[in-house]
């Protein structure tokens, strides 16, 4: 069980940031009438969630 806790940590702050970057793409995109902030909050998210999911794997092992 102690092998898997640090990739369910990585795969729940990918999803968490993912998701985050997503909601504020939304938000600022009806709040701006803009939808390029819908992306722009995706893949932002994506490549947080992405860098923060690699140092949490490279500090377990």
């Amino acid at each position: 069980m102690k092998a898997v806790t640090p990739v369910l940590a990585a795969g729940g702050t990918f999803a968490v940031t993912a998701l985050a970057g997503l909601f504020a793409g939304v938000w600022l995109g009806e709040r701006f009438r803009a939808p390029v902030f819908v992306a722009a909050g995706l893949f932002l998210g994506l490549a947080l969630g992405g860098y923060s999911a690699y140092r949490l794997m490279l500090r377990s092992m």
